[in-house]
């Protein structure tokens, strides 16, 4: 084999490797932009389930078997979504070699006090 055949040679082989990675890095990125709409999914779901949590104990109807139904099954749909939502993760682990992160919605919050934890703005130290 000649020496430009080798250098031919050498450049296709770099130009298949270089496709090769580009297309994985794309697949790679689809996956985390499916990830980010599955995470945005389960805040929606959160949110769901906490508006409804909130009418029916503004109604009183906490405690009913229609609101347990009704519940459940928002609640069943949190957790469809983080089923989903390690699916990804994992799916994302096994093309580029990292440990899922196993990261919700609810893990990434920021706690907020309550009122009674918060510091009293009103008094003056002097």
């Amino acid at each position: 084999m000649s020496f430009l055949d080798k250098i031919k040679q050498q450049a296709t082989d770099v130009a298949t490797t270089v496709v090769d990675k580009t297309q994985e890095t794309a697949k790679t990125g689809q996956i985390q932009i499916q990830l980010r709409n599955l995470k945005s999914e389960e805040k929606d779901a959160l949110v769901a389930l906490g508006r409804e949590t909130y009418r029916l104990h503004q109604e009183g109807q906490l405690d009913g078997a229609k609101a347990a139904d009704t519940l459940d099954s928002l609640a069943a749909s949190v957790n469809d979504v983080r089923s989903r939502i390690a699916a990804k993760e994992d799916e994302i682990a096994a093309k580029t070699g990292d440990e899922p992160t196993g990261e919700t919605v609810e893990s990434e919050a920021e706690e907020v006090p309550t009122d009674a934890e918060a510091p009293d703005s009103t008094s003056t130290t002097s």
